[in-house]
């Protein structure tokens, strides 16, 4: 029973990671008032900023953290509890490696 549990907050992580990832998709750079940091910039400091490279970064953050979550709950059917866990250590790597705590930096290359 714990391994369906487990199986279900992997689904549900990539659903909502798939449903952000789509947001990002149709929205396009209308989408990018949802990102940490650059919805606190001015208007005139958002128009030094290629919106649209930055919401298709995005986009493939979200899509990715998707996919990682949906092959840990599927694997977690097969093989056990363990592979979610790795999955989500996987996630969490990922997350730091793409995380920039100063908000001058996370933007630097979306400059125009």
């Amino acid at each position: 029973m714990r391994r369906w549990k487990i199986m279900i907050i992997g689904f549900i992580m990539s659903a909502i990671f798939g449903l952000l990832g789509m947001v990002f998709l149709i929205f396009k750079d209308e989408a990018c008032i949802l990102i940490s940091g650059y919805n606190l910039k001015t208007k005139k400091e958002r128009e030094k900023y290629d919106e649209v490279r930055l919401s298709k970064d995005e986009r493939n953050f979200c899509f990715t953290c998707s996919i990682i979550y949906l092959i840990g709950a599927i694997t977690s059917i097969f093989l056990g509890k363990l592979c979610f866990w790795i999955a989500f250590l996987v996630w969490f790597i990922y997350l730091f490696k793409n995380i920039h705590f100063n908000p001058e930096k996370a933007f630097d290359k979306y400059k125009k």
